[in-house]
């Protein structure tokens, strides 16, 4: 499994509706996954597991029937899911990079913009009786952006609250309204700094750790079974190979030429290492840790 292959399993899951489609119909179980369950924290790469499954899906098909007949029903439905379940990690994958939705801040930005007319207002006629500082108040005036309304906002509580002593008898303003206003302020500078780091990608990295997990679920059982099914004929890692194959290879040098440790061995697990899927398996699953 090389970068191309991964860049066109990446443009397919963008491209067609299929991924989307698998995605969704394992949304909900995916999601209803307990948090014990989920690591958070993968060891492979999603989308090159992911790719690499898909096409292990199509090598293991043919086989479909001997894994029933030897393990009965469940192995069927855990052949079914393979390819099901990679091209929902592949698109979840995709999803993380391209498909955060951002914060819409319109609604928040016109609540803190009322909220500076109505402090405005007000702080212009103290400013009339000579209560405030005129100069103070022109220098909230500035409302062109989210940054420039925020800072307006923040800059009349503060100069109110520091006159209120004097002020409180002349105006219709409250301290609630203050406090009110400062929340405002506080809450759009907490979600536009989450719509400018990223914050709102989490979700969709929550799904992707939650598909990574499944994939890795099913494909390693099938691993297994295959292993059993296969031991005499030598060729499991061709059909079926470890999810942290090529995880070792180096890099291409500048002129096209692999790293001399180029290897497909799995260094980094084992099958005695691998998780097995609970669940009826024909009495059972075939090896146990």
């Amino acid at each position: 499994m090389d970068n191309k292959d991964v860049i066109e399993g990446v443009i397919s899951a963008v491209s067609s509706p299929a991924y989307k489609a698998a995605l969704e119909s394992e949304r909900a179980e995916l999601l209803a996954m307990a948090d014990g369950e989920v690591e958070r924290k993968l060891t492979f790469d999603p989308s090159l597991a992911a790719t690499m499954a898909e096409s292990t899906a199509k090598k293991i098909a043919p086989f479909r029937s001997e894994l029933v007949a030897k393990f009965g029903a469940d192995a069927g439905a855990l052949v079914d899911a393979l390819p099901r379940i990679a091209r929902a990690t592949l698109q979840a994958d995709v999803e993380v990079d391209t498909g955060a939705t951002p914060v819409d801040l319109s609604a928040m930005h016109e609540q803190v913009r009322t909220a500076h007319r109505l402090l405005i207002t007000d702080a212009d006629s103290l400013a009339n009786r000579g209560l405030l500082e005129a100069r103070r108040i022109d220098a909230a005036r500035d409302v062109q952006g989210y940054e420039a309304v925020i800072r307006s906002v923040l800059k009349l509580v503060s100069i109110l609250r520091e006159q209120w002593g004097k002020v409180e008898a002349h105006t219709p303003l409250t301290r609630a309204d203050l406090d009110r206003a400062e929340a405002l302020a506080q809450t759009m500078t907490g979600a536009r700094g989450d719509r400018d780091n990223g914050v709102d990608r989490g979700p969709a990295v929550e799904l992707r750790s939650r598909a990574a997990t499944k994939l890795k679920r099913v494909h390693e059982e099938l691993r297994r079974m295959m292993t059993f099914l296969r031991w005499y004929h030598g060729d499991v890692d061709a059909l079926i190979p470890s999810l942290w194959t090529s995880r070792n290879r180096k890099p291409r040098s500048s002129n096209g030429e692999s790293g001399d440790t180029d290897t497909d061995t799995d260094t980094d697990t084992d099958d005695t290492d691998l998780p097995v899927i609970t669940g009826p398996v024909n009495g059972g699953p075939p090896f146990t840790s």
